[in-house]
């Protein structure tokens, strides 16, 4: 994220506390009231989830407060940005997420609160990718995704009987992947994670 600040000629962040690592074979990642992520080893505190077999060490950045920290209205001011960056300290992932606790009351609530998370993940992936070194960082990395993470159990239209009996994370454990050119013009996948679905990390 240094990078960053430099390629866009910004102030040094005055926060130094924007990421947390780990291994843990299972964690949740939990966006607090007061703009924090916490990671959690007990289901059911967080809103992103991840199983991590492998114990894979990985680093997940709070960007959304990384780039609040940043003194420089400009830049800040209509710019976009997604809650975190998960980052494996090897050549496997690098993800965008954004996380959510949030119900989703009909099929309109769902399509607006989806498209307001592609959006927010497309706007963060364009500021991150304008970075050559970024670049050069994330171009070895085998999987590169988008995630819209929420808390509270939805689907699809089509799977809505599969919600109904409660059996969604058998059918589909590791999310849908679903369609957004924008992000996959860029190299990245689009997934949505909800309810039980965790994202599993593997070697």
């Amino acid at each position: 994220m240094i990078n960053l600040v430099a390629h866009y000629s910004l102030p040094t962040p005055a926060t130094t506390n924007w990421f947390v690592q780990t291994a843990e074979t299972y964690f949740e990642v939990e966006d607090t009231n007061a703009g924090e992520i916490v990671l959690h080893t007990t289901r059911g505190f967080g809103m992103g989830k991840f199983t991590n077999l492998d114990n894979l060490d990985v680093t997940v950045i709070n960007y959304d407060k990384f780039i609040t920290s940043i003194q420089d209205e400009q830049f800040k001011s209509g710019r976009q940005r997604c809650d975190i960056l998960l980052n494996s300290n090897d050549n496997r992932y690098f993800v965008l997420g954004e996380i959510k606790n949030r119900t989703i009351i009909n099929k309109n609530s769902r399509k607006s609160v989806r498209k307001g998370a592609k959006e927010q993940l497309l706007a963060s992936l364009q500021t991150i990718l304008s970075v050559p070194e970024i670049v050069t960082y994330i171009n070895p990395k085998i999987i590169k995704r988008c995630c819209y993470f929420n808390k509270q159990s939805a689907s699809p239209v089509i799977l809505s009987v599969i919600t109904a009996f409660n059996r969604l994370p058998n059918f589909y454990p590791d999310g849908f992947k679903m369609s957004k050119p924008g992000i996959e013009a860029l190299g990245f996948d689009f997934y949505e994670y909800t309810g039980e679905q965790t994202m599993t990390l593997t070697n």
